[in-house]
């Protein structure tokens, strides 16, 4: 790992290093033949833009040649107001006219002496508003501009010195004394533009909503009485909020990486990133300010998971001790299903796995209104995956489901492993195994959040290299009504793709209008429509309230299966070797 430099000259050098943070910025001034801004927003290449030339996505393409995965490229912010240099109006870069000039009072107005928008609203709209207008910047290679006009009342809230900056140091800004001078220097009618503040005077004073723009909020009251400082701003291409993908634990992920089966992506292994690099965070418009906190929280925490791959330790979890782990996500509602959970943990180090084998659950501990507390879940991530641990939980009545349903991303629990059924995964034959037979078959049969570990030993199931010596997969999933099925919408579309491999049965004991899937109880009549005929490379896994577990065992056994293979998820192989 670490970093190759090639200087001006051709020079070469690198930096070796554990771990890669990338915070390179965005690709707003992105004029080079490989443009990003081109690619993605073509008809804003030709905006200028309110950064330097380093932000020309460097970042991006270095991760996007590693193989990352970019999210929301074209989703690309334009600032209103980009302030015009009369000295330099074709400057492809401008000075930022930052949102407090209108925040203290500004008023745009455009050729014609008229206010056409709310000053205050969302910087999209105001820099379509500009560029509805029409009037182009003399000079300026067709940039659409506005009047920017402060009085002494703005120019207090704004901040004497800050305006100095722009105005004397900068030459942003140009004072003139009253409404006759600043008719001439628009170049409008004197009584339009008489009419247009005095009718501006009246609303500000009263608080009233204007008419024309809806505007309703005034930080101060602006007239016809000069002085009048004014700026010539254009839209300009600000941010993008495109960039690397990032894990909650700033890990640049994978492009095509597993993406496909319950959400999860790998990452790019000691690749990190935070800042106008990544993508994501914002959507499709970002609010102003949030840029410094996406530093600030992302930074944070790429530089404390990057120093933890330092950790030397392969696997933090073990039978006889606890760990401490932070929680790293929360996903609920939607494709989770009504009242569950799913938490993601950040094991101790980046790149470190669990230590557990599949189908092995584990526990954890905390405390909870001075009580303290053990639960008991199975992983919905693979031994495999590196740094984080996930489970699927219920979130409603319960001390135990209280507490689980409390817990927000950056607290600390205490994890162990606790057992279980333990499926072997021999990768060197390609193989599954269960208590010394090769499995071909596996039927999983779930009740509520019983599915958990099924999602764990399917996706380990469809998975190379067992993907190719599997026959199939069948899960039966039961539950109360639709809206307590999670990751529904994913099992079915993974059933279409999986060429027939992967099949799903959903049992509602109350199912809606025209339900084609099981109805009531998992029951004899089910299980014999539904699970694979009996074999010895067949390995049925149950998982549910006890009630339903007996059932379906006594049904199994009736219908001729070999109990050795009927496994509940609590029952370890006998013949499996133990681990401490």
């Amino acid at each position: 790992h670490g970093v190759e430099i090639v200087q001006a000259d051709g020079a070469k050098s690198r930096i070796l290093a554990d771990a890669v943070i990338l915070t390179t910025g965005g690709f707003s001034n992105d004029k080079t033949s490989d443009s990003l801004l081109r690619e993605f927003a073509p008809h804003l290449s030709g905006f200028p833009t309110t950064n330097g030339t380093w932000a020309t996505g460097d970042g991006v393409k270095l991760a996007r040649r590693l193989g990352a995965t970019l999210v929301d490229m074209d989703k690309v912010q334009l600032h209103p107001t980009g302030l015009i240099d009369p000295k330099d109006p074709a400057s492809a870069t401008k000075y930022l006219g930052p949102e407090a000039l209108r925040g203290s009072g500004g008023v745009l107005l455009n050729k014609r002496g008229e206010r056409f928008v709310n000053e205050l609203d969302l910087r999209s709209v105001v820099s379509k508003a500009i560029m509805d207008q029409g009037d182009e910047y003399p000079g300026s290679n067709g940039s659409t501009f506005a009047f920017c006009v402060l009085n002494d009342a703005a120019v207090k809230l704004f901040g004497v010195n800050a305006l100095n900056f722009y105005a004397k140091t900068l030459g942003l800004f140009k004072r003139v004394e009253d409404v006759e001078g600043l008719a001439q220097l628009i170049g409008c009618e004197l009584s339009t533009l008489r009419s247009t503040l005095e009718a501006y005077e009246e609303l500000s004073k009263t608080s009233r909503q204007c008419p024309k723009t809806r505007k309703s909020v005034y930080p101060c009251v602006v007239g016809p009485q000069g002085p009048f400082y004014v700026a010539f701003v254009t839209p300009s291409v600000h941010y993008t909020m495109g960039g690397c993908l990032i894990s909650p634990a700033a890990e640049i992920q994978m492009e095509g990486s597993d993406s496909s089966f319950f959400g999860h992506r790998r990452p790019i292994l000691g690749l990190f990133g935070a800042g106008e690099v990544t993508g994501g965070v914002h959507g499709r418009n970002r609010l102003g300010g949030n840029s410094l906190l996406e530093c600030v929280v992302f930074g944070r925490i790429a530089g404390d998971r990057a120093a933890t791959i330092l950790q030397k330790k392969p696997s933090p979890l073990s039978f006889t001790t606890w760990a401490s782990v932070i929680l790293r996500e929360v996903r609920e509602g939607g494709m989770y299903g009504t009242g569950s959970r799913v938490l993601r943990f950040n094991l101790p180090g980046a790149l470190q796995r669990s230590g557990l084998r599949l189908g092995e659950f584990i526990a954890i501990r905390g405390e909870w209104d001075g009580q303290k507390l053990i639960g008991y879940y199975s992983p919905i991530t693979l031994p495999d995956d590196l740094g984080v641990i996930g489970i699927l939980a219920r979130s409603d009545k319960g001390t135990l489901r209280e507490w689980i349903s409390a817990l927000q991303p950056g607290d600390a629990v205490e994890m162990k492993g606790c057992g279980g059924l333990v499926i072997e995964r021999r990768f060197s034959e390609q193989h599954l195994y269960f208590g010394g037979h090769r499995l071909k078959k596996l039927c999983l049969i779930a009740g509520g959040t019983g599915v958990a570990p099924m999602l764990q030993i399917i996706r380990a199931a469809l998975k190379k290299p067992f993907i190719d010596t599997i026959e199939s997969v069948r899960l039966i999933y039961a539950a109360e009504d639709v809206s307590e099925l999670t990751y529904r919408e994913l099992l079915e579309k993974h059933q279409k793709s999986s060429n027939g491999k992967f099949r799903t049965t959903f049992v509602l004991n109350r199912p809606p209008p025209m339900w084609t899937d099981g109805v009531g109880f998992v029951d004899k009549s089910v299980l014999s429509s539904y699970v694979q005929q009996p074999a010895e490379d067949l390995l049925v896994v149950i998982c549910g309230p006890p009630v339903m577990q007996r059932i379906v065992k006594g049904c199994l056994k009736g219908l001729g299966y070999n109990m050795a293979l009927v496994r509940t998820v609590d029952e370890a192989d006998s013949k499996a070797p133990s681990k401490m």
